[in-house]
């Protein structure tokens, strides 16, 4: 009996660590897959990661603290300070499925659309009349473009980030070969503690039906 519970614990620490990076995965490939490309804030692209990371840590050093709450408390604060570090200040934004060589002209489209002057300027834009500069980059194997905005203020970032979201709606796109990989990584990660307790059901049964009685 001892076996089997000790087993059934192991299973299930595995698939809480396994499923929210699973679930990331998930997230990723189906943002990567819609008909048109997806624009998040750059903080929400952080946290979906800190989400993911968030078991990595925290049961770790949980489990080697056992009871004892400082352990749990070390854990979380590890995490705040992960988090603080991956959440990017500023503005900033990410498109998926929109690679940055062909994000240039959707951002341009966007600035016109906000009623924006702009001109180019190295890898980006550059905003006169509000001294700021728009800059773009990307993860290829993400494909993904990333757009950060310097100077200007909260007013100008929301005027430019509700164009730019409007004008997304009327570009479309193809699932990437990337967006299917992450879909079968996602699946694969979730089957598998499926497999593992599958592979002794019916131990656990039998165990499960002990403790009930």
């Amino acid at each position: 009996m001892m076996i089997g519970m000790d087993y059934l614990a192991r299973t299930l620490h595995v698939a809480a660590v396994v499923a929210p990076v699973a679930l990331y995965f998930l997230v990723l490939g189906l943002l990567n897959s819609r008909r048109h490309p997806q624009l998040l804030t750059a903080r929400q692209d952080s946290l979906l990661l800190v989400a993911a990371l968030a078991p990595l840590l925290i049961l770790p050093a949980a489990g080697r603290a056992g009871s004892a709450p400082w352990g749990l408390l070390g854990a979380v604060a590890a995490l705040g300070a992960v988090a603080a570090l991956l959440v990017p200040r500023g503005r900033a934004w990410v498109i998926y499925n929109l690679r940055s060589n062909g994000a240039r002209e959707v951002v341009a489209r966007g600035l016109r659309k906000a009623g924006l002057e702009f001109r180019p300027a190295g890898g980006g834009f550059e905003l006169p009349s509000h001294d700021a500069v728009l800059r773009i980059g990307g993860f290829p194997l993400l494909d993904n473009t990333s757009i950060s905005l310097r100077g200007g203020d909260e007013r100008l970032a929301g005027r430019f980030h509700e164009a730019l979201a409007e004008v997304l709606r009327d570009v479309e796109t193809e699932t990437s070969p990337t967006a299917a990989a992450m879909l079968l990584v996602a699946t694969a990660m979730l089957v598998a503690p499926l497999a593992l307790v599958a592979q002794r059901a019916g131990e656990i049964a039998r165990l499960l039906t002990d403790l009930l009685k």
